[in-house]
């Protein structure tokens, strides 16, 4: 059984925008996807949380959907979107389905290092292949762990939330078995609040493997939203796919079948 992780509650929820200040980022990877879209295209967004990435898509005329497994993250999502643009909800996002196939299938922000296992990943993985269109593409978005891997004693380091607020963390890894853990304390005046979460880190070469295994298939990979090339250097790994057999002679995409599925827990990245 996976450990346990702490959930995002209402307290992480209201500084999570706070924790990833990445507006660049942000504008980059809207528009990179839109580009992959059809006028009006279909996407689903698995742990759709604040919908930073969401919500802009949705408000270029795309039909956007999202999952995510907490309910504070999802209130914050429509606050940002008023209009109920997105089409959201409640479930956990590595295996709740929502019985639609979409042309553009993300999964953003390290959110498939949440699944603490190479099986809970894979798992992961068949769900977002089971809910693509043929013709599709899953994009994917992860840091590179290379500098992390190399750790040896934990790392203490600041986020600041804001004028009257600060978050310490402090990061610890296990490299055998590529796990890291992360404890936030939050110091925003009143009693300080800890949460814990646990990722477990792939490479990008792993990350292929384990896609191979769900039944899809590396397409392109970039090292960041504005098209720059991954290299020794890169920091983090832009990677899209397709469904596994739409090249081959002879085989429909839509009945190119996937392994079989299997249940895991979701949390959020660190």
């Amino acid at each position: 059984m996976a450990p346990a992780h702490a959930h995002y509650d209402q307290k992480l929820a209201s500084v999570y925008d706070q924790m990833y200040p990445i507006q660049a980022d942000t504008d980059q990877a809207v528009a990179y996807l839109a580009g992959l879209l059809p006028p009006t295209g279909r996407l689903l967004e698995l742990g759709v949380g604040t919908g930073r990435v969401a919500v802009p898509l949705a408000e270029h005329g795309f039909h956007v959907h999202g999952i995510d497994d907490s309910e504070a993250m999802l209130a914050k999502l429509r606050e940002r979107d008023p209009k109920g643009l997105v089409t959201s909800r409640l479930g956990d996002f590595t295996a709740t389905g929502t019985g639609e196939r979409f042309d553009v299938v993300t999964l953003l922000m390290n959110t498939l290092f949440a699944a603490v296992t190479k099986e809970q990943q894979i798992t992961c993985l068949r769900n977002a292949r089971k809910q693509l269109a043929p013709g599709g593409r899953f994009v994917l978005q992860a840091f590179d762990p290379a500098l992390y891997h190399t750790m040896s004693r934990p790392d203490l380091s600041v986020r600041y939330l804001g004028e009257t607020a600060i978050m310490l963390d402090t990061l610890v890894i296990d490299r055998s078995q590529q796990i890291m853990v992360g404890v936030h304390t939050i110091l925003d005046g009143g009693p300080p609040q800890t949460r814990r979460h646990m990722l477990r880190y792939a490479f990008p070469f792993e990350i292929d493997l384990l896609a191979e295994l769900a039944g899809l298939r590396l397409v392109s990979r970039m090292g960041d939203w504005a098209g720059g090339a991954y290299t020794s250097a890169s920091t983090g790994h832009i990677s899209v796919y397709e469904r596994a057999g739409e090249r081959d002679a002879g085989t429909r995409p839509e009945d190119a079948a996937g392994p079989g599925e299997a249940d895991c827990t979701a949390v959020r990245p660190l």
